[in-house]
């Protein structure tokens, strides 16, 4: 059997039923993929037959073989998300025409925003934290786990089994053959990089849910991508405490970013200026990049480690330039909301960068201060002073916030 037809045992009862990605070159366009990806879907065999998560929309015919190899779809009762992200909820609705007698089951948050991304109404279950769904001869048990990474966000429990489906939660973006964890090699690099892009802003929520399972008779940790763990859970659910618990301490350093593009370099000496003046404000990490050929991985992952963010860009053609529109596409509000922020950048005969870096920050509900430094073709030794002043005041707002 090909391997993309694969069925895998992870219990007696509880099925891996779903897809490898190994193409995938970006996640949600700004997290590369270097490893590939899983869409993991899994089959419980009960008297009521349920599905926990679906797969990506893409991958239906693959995903379909696999459930009839399991089942005849008409006889599943249940489908349980644990989270409605498109990659897990893709192919809801292709299922649920197979299987007329499916309910889904999801948090509140979950239906609503079902019915937002695909129909306004189906037969569905809305459970919340503690609720518990009979299968006959098995029993799910439902853990809020909001806002991992979405507010719909729980988990599902099944102690028959002793298998726990955790959605996002302890996975990464990792395709293997073999899918399970002490099958597939080394792949710490892809679940750190996992955590940072898509978990430790909501690390205060992930030690919640931690705390949630400790007391759990866990063998089986069902993830929603990457591989399963059924030898090395306990590995990188510590992990995941341990990463999290670190990035809720509060930084020695405060963290400024400080993107920028620049056709002849004069927007790359305010920023340099500007950084300038934040060292001499006090203890302060300053990253300053030429964002013309960096990656959305690659920014991502610095607005989401920095404190705060001063961008920077000429105007051209009475526009900023498409580095910055990137660069603004990775800036997420529920995780970057109140960072300070400011903008800089040199022009010719007009100056919308100004007006344009300031609202593209604000409607992003960041903080922004003062009214940045743009000057007019080369800057002066004056307006360089005039920078590094910016970027003192500004470095001493960001210390005084702690």
């Amino acid at each position: 059997m090909k391997k993309d037809n694969q069925v895998l045992a992870v219990t007696d009862d509880v099925k891996w039923i779903g897809v490898l990605d190994r193409d995938i070159v970006t996640f949600d366009v700004v997290m590369e993929t270097k490893y590939g990806t899983t869409y993991n879907s899994y089959f419980i065999n009960a008297e009521r037959k349920a599905v926990v998560e679906t797969t990506k929309e893409a991958f239906w015919d693959t995903y379909l073989a696999k459930i009839q190899q399991v089942c005849d779809p008409g006889e599943i009762e249940y489908i349980i998300l644990n989270h409605t992200e498109p990659d897990h909820s893709g192919n809801l609705f292709n299922l649920m025409r197979l299987a007329p007698k499916a309910r889904v089951v999801g948090s509140g948050n979950a239906i609503r925003y079902l019915k937002d991304l695909f129909q306004p109404d189906f037969p569905h279950l809305i459970v919340k934290d503690g609720d518990t769904l009979d299968l006959g001869n098995k029993t799910l048990h439902f853990i809020g786990a909001p806002n991992l990474h979405w507010p719909d966000t729980m988990y599902t429990w099944l102690p028959e089994d002793r298998v726990l489906f955790t959605c996002d939660s302890f996975g990464a973006h990792f395709c293997h053959d073999e899918m399970f964890d002490d099958l597939t090699g080394n792949w710490d690099d892809a679940f750190k990089y996992y955590f940072d892009v898509i978990l430790k802003p909501f690390s205060r929520f992930m030690v919640k849910a931690i705390d949630r399972i400790r007391d759990l008779d866990i063998g089986v940790v069902c993830t929603g991508h990457g591989p399963i763990l059924r030898t090395h859970w306990k590995k990188y659910v510590d992990l995941s405490e341990h990463y999290a618990r670190e990035a809720m301490q509060y930084p020695e350093q405060q963290r400024v970013f400080i993107p920028y593009v620049s056709a002849y370099q004069k927007t790359g000496q305010l920023a340099q200026a500007i950084a300038e003046g934040i060292r001499k404000a006090g203890p302060i990490e300053v990253d300053v990049e030429d964002i013309e050929k960096s990656t959305l991985g690659e920014l991502e992952e610095k607005v989401t480690k920095a404190s705060a963010v001063i961008v920077g860009s000429p105007t051209i053609n009475q526009n900023i330039l498409l580095p910055v529109y990137r660069l603004f596409a990775v800036i997420t509000p529920l995780r970057d909301r109140g960072k300070l922020a400011g903008g800089f950048g040199s022009y010719g005969w007009s100056g919308e960068n100004r007006q344009l870096i300031e609202s593209g920050l604000k409607n992003l509900k960041l903080d922004y201060f003062g009214e940045g430094v743009f000057v007019k073709f080369s800057p002066t030794s004056g307006e360089l002073a005039q920078c590094e002043e910016y970027g003192k005041a500004f470095g001493g707002e960001l210390l005084k916030r702690g």
